[in-house]
């Protein structure tokens, strides 16, 4: 209780001087060595982004805005991110992708060398990504992340990348802004024709169901919505109060669950949906995953559960 006490004192004064507030009464005291804590402390808070490029250590990307969804049906659908640059002048970009996110560089398989002007826009299609990694274009699998590594080649041919920067002082800082490395999810589009029938239960952490059940799922009234009302609740233990109903974006297959929506009520309590839930529909691939925020009063906040179904 004590250290965490100081911890907490300490954190505390750390916002405080950050903030440029401090005591005056701080100041009033001659102690050295309280001086030099001060003044190490004030330059650590104002530490200046753009100390990479004062201390001549080369040039990094910053982000400007991306797209992380790629169409795995399309070869032609790209995933793209917009980024700039601090430091030494940048002559392009080496875009490449792994299966895993490593920092081990012969994982990694060159997709392009990119040109760079200014904001620049990096761009990887289905069809380039099967290529490097030995896929077949179209046909990429739903629900996979592929991890893309950006290399910087300056003008006097050095290269900079998430392998010899550090990501202790760069990456994972987020006042700089970096755009070294980044992801991109294979989506299909939603088709709700194919949606309805039996499905199998993979994974349900509100434990309605165990692993093996088999579940009814139809489509919903509206134009891309999937109705889980036979799902959740499990009728052996609820009753329906309003139905389970998500909607699906018909270009990507995210899901949209609505916030609110009282499911089922199992006597003691009833479930609720409340927001941050979300997942993708895959009727390509006929699974469905998704990861719901639930509240269960009179019990209160139940965090998140995933429910995963398989066609």
């Amino acid at each position: 209780m004590v250290s965490m006490s100081i911890k907490l004192f300490q954190e505390k004064k750390m916002d405080i001087l950050c903030g440029q507030k401090i005591n005056k009464n701080i100041h009033m005291k001659r102690n050295y060595s309280i001086s030099i804590w001060l003044l190490l402390l004030l330059l650590s808070c104002n530490k200046p982004k753009d100390f990479y490029n004062e201390l001549g250590k080369g040039a990094y990307l910053t982000f400007v805005s991306s797209n992380n969804l790629l169409n795995g049906t399309d070869a032609a659908a790209s995933v793209n991110i917009v980024v700039s640059s601090v430091g030494a002048e940048i002559a392009s970009v080496n875009l490449y992708v792994a299966a895993t996110a490593t920092t081990d560089k012969t994982k990694w398989k060159l997709i392009k060398n990119v040109a760079f002007a200014g904001e620049t826009n990096i761009t990887a299609t289905n069809a380039q990504i099967a290529s490097a990694l030995g896929l077949t274009a179209g046909n990429l699998p739903p629900g996979t992340v592929f991890n893309f590594y950006n290399e910087v080649v300056t003008k006097d041919g050095k290269t900079y990348s998430s392998i010899n920067t550090s990501a202790i002082d760069l990456e994972n800082q987020l006042a700089f802004n970096t755009a070294l490395r980044w992801t991109g999810t294979v989506v299909c589009p939603y088709n709700a024709a194919s949606i309805a029938g039996t499905y199998t239960v993979i994974r349900d952490d509100w434990q309605d169901w165990v692993p093996g059940d088999l579940v009814q799922v139809t489509a919903g009234a509206g134009a891309n919505q999937v109705n889980l009302s036979q799902v959740w609740p499990n009728p052996a233990f609820a009753v329906v109060v309003t139905p389970l109903t998500i909607n699906v974006d018909p270009t990507t297959g995210v899901v949209t669950v609505p916030d609110n929506v009282t499911f089922g009520d199992y006597g003691a309590f009833k479930g609720i949906t409340r927001a941050g839930s979300s997942g993708f529909v895959f009727s390509c691939t006929g699974r469905i995953t998704i990861r719901v925020h639930i509240d269960a009063p009179p019990f209160g906040d139940q965090g998140f559960s995933q429910l995963i179904l398989e066609k």
